[in-house]
């Protein structure tokens, strides 16, 4: 968890429990565990999707999982 703080500590409080809640919730649903490098880009882009306005807890999952998805094809396992 103290690795993706950094991430964290640029959102308020509401943005905070939108990101943790979105990223948390994305991870479990493609078993991704939360502290490997997908899980920190995730959250990553999250809170930068956040940052830049979203509000909306389907709108930024959509947006992770489009993101994600992109990144796969940049950088293939």
């Amino acid at each position: 968890m103290a690795m993706y703080l950094q991430y964290l500590l640029t959102l308020d409080n509401d943005g905070i429990e939108l990101v943790t809640n979105v990223v948390s919730d994305w991870c479990k649903t493609h078993h991704i565990p939360l502290e490997c490098d997908l899980g920190l880009e995730a959250m990553r882009f999250a809170v930068a999707r956040t940052l830049a306005g979203e509000k909306s807890p389907v709108a930024l999952a959509e947006a992770i999982t489009a993101h994600m998805h992109v990144e796969s094809f940049r950088h293939p396992s």
